[in-house]
């Protein structure tokens, strides 16, 4: 039991029964009795904490944001849908519709099954030997994160929109074939666009897979310590899943706190991805 002498508002001393033991606790009973006498004389209040929300990171917990991982987070998935759209949805174009079918495209198609099965630490140890040693690209920079993520997500959108495109049915290019149209014109004028829906909820939870990723941006040195918000593709910066990878390692009781908040804000971007997906599938579903 912890007994407080300490006067209360009104007082009196107050009683508090706590069964853990202190050296089973983080908060010594001092601390306890203090916090509990600040409060009953009206010097601690609960109220939001914008700092948390507007700042960056911090060694001190009380001022640790989370405002510059979401920026380097937003930044990161910037490069990455920029790389991995047009190139993923091109190669499943030419793969599901215009490649022959011989050895080749054979190999190729499962070397793409066999990548979205690779271990994302793989790719970051590839980002480390490509782009950082052999380009000598910035060190834990966006636009080499984007690059690393689009690299693991390819193979994601390539399955996915080849699994669109095979969706629609052969009647309707057979309709089109039919009318005059060209093998592109079929392609590009009424199979890509009804296939198109599936092809962006593929897109989508990729990019959600993306963002929860840790280990390949850690090979890129985006576990890096950034204070400062980042302003541009290739300033220093970190993204969510980083910050809380490094925020849960930290030995101060105060970050515990802030992990599990970080944590929140991280499930519910990736919430309103997957119910964007949701709704763009249903929005633009065409029956047939």
């Amino acid at each position: 039991a912890l007994d407080s002498t300490a006067p209360a508002a009104s007082g009196q001393a107050f009683l508090r029964v706590i069964e853990t033991p202190e050296a089973s606790r983080k908060i010594s009973d001092k601390v306890i009795v203090w916090l509990d006498t600040l409060k009953s004389t009206g010097l601690i209040e609960s109220r939001f904490n914008s700092i948390f929300f507007f700042t960056g990171a911090s060694r001190e917990p009380e001022l640790a944001g989370v405002w510059g991982a979401v920026v380097g987070s937003f930044l990161t998935m910037i490069v990455t849908l920029a790389i991995a759209f047009p190139i993923g949805v091109s190669a499943a174009i030419y793969l599901e519709e215009f490649a022959p079918k011989n050895r080749l495209t054979t190999m190729i198609e499962v070397n793409i099954n066999n990548l979205a099965a690779v271990p994302s630490i793989v790719f970051g140890l590839l980002g480390l030997a490509v782009f950082l040693n052999f380009f000598g690209m910035p060190r834990s920079a966006p636009v080499v994160g984007g690059m690393v993520l689009a690299l693991m997500t390819l193979p994601i959108i390539i399955i996915a929109s080849r699994a669109s495109l095979r969706a629609v049915p052969p009647s309707i290019r057979e309709a089109a074939l039919g009318i005059g149209a060209s093998k592109v014109q079929t392609v590009f004028h009424h199979v890509l666009p009804l296939a198109m829906p599936g092809i962006m909820t593929g897109t989508i939870l990729g990019m959600a897979h993306a963002l929860g990723e840790t280990a390949p941006l850690l090979m890129i040195g985006m576990v890096a310590f950034i204070v400062d918000i980042p302003g541009g593709f290739t300033d220093p910066a970190t993204i969510l899943p980083v910050q809380i990878f490094m925020w849960a390692d930290f030995p101060e009781a105060g970050f515990q706190q802030k992990t599990s908040a970080a944590i929140l804000i991280l499930l519910v971007f990736l919430v309103i991805m997957n119910a964007i997906a949701v709704i763009l599938r249903r929005r633009f579903e065409r029956r047939w």
